[in-house]
């Protein structure tokens, strides 16, 4: 009998060590993170706050390999003043950017309900003010709402709330919660131990990696009188971290002028360009202070004709460029994401017609120059990148794009053809021939220019910006032009004109005015 009660206790106590699941657990436990954090009444006290953070923003696709270690974009100071009571926000930036060269990043964004306005110093000490790109807008309004002060607020107002399995890492349990914000879906973890959450999981579309895991973690925790919010965040996406910062000053309930949360008339009556698109991508771009607002809007596509059948493909900062062939066309670089690419293939085809793009020649990895190349590979077409990019190029080409399906997704079971460049390779129809070839850099490994040799003409991004003087105190911009020019000495090729994916073309005189003494003479 004695054995039968206690295997019966075993299992009785086996049976009820299991976390209870579902909407009704899911409510219950966002009150036991609320009680970790002070209570509800102590939250619900907190009707603004200001926090002072510092920190530094890194990005992963601007290494020098897609697996390297991440270039570090800048050290910054951040400042955001929050009403919750009436969804508004300030948030000032001043950061220093370290990459792709020294200069400061400055500007202020003002979000007031259903409208944004964006504040940018300009070199006559002006203040710029316009209307927030909608996506910009879209993303700091979905960030508002993931702060350590409202993210309990956002699920336990979510209407499809539940409690999932506990998570088991190493020896520490994780509570799991799963809502919907916004269409998104959210992953709240909280530490099992003393309930307060450990971060916050949205799974977002990114241009290059499609489905995405966007996580901002939690760390360091402390009492501002009665409510406890962490010292430390940090940003990740699919497990890299972006972003960590640390908080200087916390005030619960601050004072603040309400002009400076206010957007006035003039600015909320200008026309919203483009979509809400909640992505990390256009502020993994503006920490940068490079070009990010072509994103979630109409494309323009400008083809110019700088030989004979071959197109430099305009309309934004980031250029491609094709080249006619007898029965197809090749195409050079498809940057920033598929929409842009989308609105190219549509151009060609209509510019040259009959004739399909057969090649899409990638010049390198980084976050701004592979974000469209899963439209060519719907296509058709087959996708060459140098060979040590192989990896990262399967695994764009394979990863999953649910949550804003593209070209390549809708297509459904095509197998994308794809193709290593090592050293040189020709592309030729017996009349032209299209060279690849490697140019060893120190912008990114695994780079290739693109050589026409009877035009005597070569496409190349990032290395060179044609038409625009290099910066003597910009020391990578001219370490980066003297390899360009370097790698066209050493294939003994003849180049007269440089097509930039940056910028214009400009004869190699322009670029051969940086170059070392005793590294070649220009043409």
């Amino acid at each position: 009998m004695f054995a039968i009660a206690l295997t019966l206790l075993m299992f009785l106590s086996a049976c009820s060590s299991a976390a209870p699941t579902g909407p009704a657990a899911g409510r219950a436990l966002v009150d036991e993170a609320a009680a970790a954090m002070g209570g509800w009444s102590a939250l619900d006290s907190v009707k603004s706050q200001e926090i002072i953070t510092g920190g530094a923003d890194v990005e992963p696709l601007q290494a020098v390999e897609p697996t390297g270690q991440p270039r570090v974009i800048n050290q910054f100071g951040q400042d955001i003043v929050a009403d919750f009571a009436k969804n508004r926000m300030r948030l000032s930036f001043d950061a220093i950017r370290e990459y792709p060269s020294r200069q400061p990043v400055k500007f202020v964004e003002t979000v007031d309900g259903d409208g944004g306005m964006l504040e940018t110093p300009q070199p006559d000490g002006k203040t710029a003010r316009e209307r927030m790109h909608p996506s910009r807008y879209a993303t700091r309004l979905r960030d508002m709402r993931r702060m350590p002060i409202r993210i309990l607020y956002t699920a336990k107002n979510a209407p499809d709330l539940t409690r999932d399995p506990d998570k088991i890492d190493g020896k520490v349990t994780i509570n799991v919660l799963r809502f919907k914000d916004g269409g998104q879906p959210v992953e709240l973890q909280l530490d099992s131990f003393n309930k307060l959450p450990l971060r916050v999981i949205y799974t977002e579309d990114d241009p290059i990696y499609g489905d995405t895991l966007n996580e901002l973690a939690f760390f360091d925790w402390r009492d501002y009188n009665g409510v406890r919010l962490p010292q430390s965040q940090a940003t990740f996406l699919n497990g890299n971290k972006i972003r960590e910062e640390r908080v200087r000053t916390l005030i619960n309930n601050p004072k603040y002028e309400d002009d400076s949360l206010t957007i006035p008339a003039e600015i909320r009556s200008q026309p919203e360009v483009g979509e809400r698109i909640v992505s990390q991508w256009p502020l993994r771009r503006l920490v940068m202070g490079v070009n990010y607002l072509d994103f979630g809007r109409e494309q323009k596509v400008e083809l110019v004709e700088v030989a004979k059948g071959v197109y430099h493909i305009k309309g934004s900062d980031h250029h491609s460029m094709a080249v006619e062939m007898k029965d197809h066309v090749i195409m050079i670089e498809a940057p920033f994401f598929e929409e842009r690419s989308v609105a190219v293939i549509k151009a060609v085809e209509q510019k040259i017609p009959g004739k399909p793009i057969k090649y899409l020649v990638v010049t390198h990895f980084h976050i701004d120059h592979s974000g469209g190349i899963r439209a060519y590979a719907a296509k058709g077409a087959t996708i060459l990148m140098q060979e040590t990019n192989m990896p990262f190029l399967k695994t764009l080409l394979s990863r999953p794009k649910t949550m804003n399906p593209d070209s390549l997704a809708k297509a459904g079971s095509i197998t994308p053809n794809v193709e290593g460049v090592k050293d040189v390779k020709s592309l030729s129809d017996g009349e032209r021939t299209v060279e690849l070839r490697d140019l060893p850099n120190p912008h990114s490994s695994g780079m290739l220019m693109v050589y026409l040799p009877k035009e005597k003409m070569l496409f190349e991004s990032d290395l060179f910006t044609p038409g625009t003087p290099v910066d003597p105190t910009n020391t990578l911009g001219v370490e980066n032009a003297v390899a360009l020019f370097t790698g066209i000495n050493n294939a003994n090729i003849q180049v007269d004109r440089i097509v930039g994916g940056h910028g214009e073309v400009a004869p190699l005189r322009e670029l051969a005015k940086i170059a070392p003494q005793g590294k070649g003479t220009s043409n």
